[in-house]
């Protein structure tokens, strides 16, 4: 039993370790110092190398520099500094930032003349350039992302947060945060001194720009607090606050600035004995009404799929516990053909026929099962789910 006891405690001090080596792994391969081993021709050695560094500058950021311009910016730096090999990458680190419009950022690191030889009158050398590389954590995200804005100046944290939660919560956008700018600021000024490791410039330049903005307000919004009635048999005095409102998001594209969803979604309370209504009572009613509109919003754009069929009468669903609940009912409908208007040639939709309800038996937190009350399931047909209303 000692034996076995030691066995297992092994094992979890080697799993751990791995563990921790793995993550460990996972955060150093977002920056990371690469290569990129490039040959250049020239008439002399030194445009031979320069030359040879264009070349590999270009490949390993993927951009076409002007090998002609380059290299005598190159040659006049070198002049003017006695060849001092920091000019090289002065030079090269401005050209490549300006083509990826990062200019705070100087990605290129260092190289190394692997070889130089001269046949007749022309120069040929290879050099190795180590620069910075970024690699985003994760999986690629082919999901939309998103931006909230508003123009309200009362209570503009709070509709914002609220917002930004609801959408973060569907799983189904990524939302971008232009909030603590000055806290970005100074991450940025760490990454670029003394302190960072070269290598981290390659972490600025990267943020993403928004597909969509969604633009959320108050369309109304009304407070009454300390609310006095007076009971005249009694004497005693009822004190009571109340609020009621409508919470609108507007979704634009960007590029286009074309509006493509839009809703409302109303709230309202009574709270008796309170003197005035608190911002956390506030907050809890606009939080539930952003969940409200974004589910209309992830319907709107992300209908509930059937994701797999898992027998006659049992399906997973691509929703999860922060959008569906256990014992909701949902009527399911087969995807049939698809609909084209005679004139525009725009698509109708798919033709929804009606096979039975369901209910929700389990929830996870990216998807939930679901269980036809009556009606079968086909494992090789796509199927639709809309909430009972």
């Amino acid at each position: 039993m000692l034996l076995i006891s030691k066995h297992l405690k092994s094992l979890s001090a080697a799993f751990l370790i791995a563990l921790l080596a793995l993550l460990s792994g996972q955060v150093q391969a977002q920056v990371t110092e690469a290569t990129m081993t490039a040959t250049g021709n020239g008439l002399s050695r030194d445009e031979a190398v320069q030359a040879a560094l264009v070349s590999a500058a270009g490949q390993a950021f993927g951009i076409k520099l002007s090998a002609q311009s380059t290299s005598s910016s190159l040659a006049a730096e070198a002049t003017t500094n006695q060849g001092n090999e920091n000019a090289y990458l002065s030079v090269l680190n401005k050209e490549v930032t300006q083509r990826v419009n990062s200019p705070n950022n100087s990605p290129i690191l260092g190289y190394t003349i692997d070889s130089v030889s001269q046949n007749g009158p022309s120069w040929e050398a290879t050099v190795t350039l180590r620069y910075a590389k970024f690699e985003q954590m994760g999986a690629k995200s082919e999901r939309r992302s998103m931006i909230v804005v508003t123009q309200e100046k009362r209570f503009r944290d709070l509709l914002i947060n609220n917002i930004e939660q609801a959408l973060v919560g569907s799983r189904r956008f990524d939302v971008l945060n232009r909030d603590n700018q000055a806290l970005f600021e100074q991450e940025k000024a760490f990454v670029t001194g003394s302190d960072a490791a070269a290598a981290e410039v390659a972490r600025l330049g990267q943020a993403s720009g928004a597909d969509y903005l969604v633009v959320a307000s108050f369309p109304s919004l009304g407070i009454s607090n300390n609310q006095r009635e007076t009971i005249r048999l009694t004497g005693e005095v009822l004190v009571q606050s109340s609020v009621s409102g409508t919470v609108s998001i507007e979704v634009i594209e960007f590029s286009s600035r074309k509006l493509k969803w839009s809703g409302t979604e109303k709230f309202s309370a009574t709270y008796k004995g309170a003197s005035a209504v608190g911002n956390q009572a506030l907050s809890k009613l606009v939080s539930n009404a952003s969940v409200k509109l974004v589910d209309q919003l992830v319907e709107a754009i992300y209908p509930i799929r059937v994701a797999k069929v898992m027998g006659k009468n049992m399906a997973v669903i691509n929703r999860g516990s922060s959008s569906v609940t256990k014992g909701q009912a949902f009527v399911v409908f087969l995807m049939g053909e698809e609909i084209k208007d005679p004139q525009s040639g725009e698509s109708l939709g798919a033709l929804e026929i009606e096979i039975g309800t369901a209910k929700v038996i389990n929830t996870n937190p990216k998807f939930s099962v679901v269980k036809l009350d009556d009606g079968e399931f086909d494992t090789d047909s796509d199927y639709l789910v809309r909430p009972v209303k």
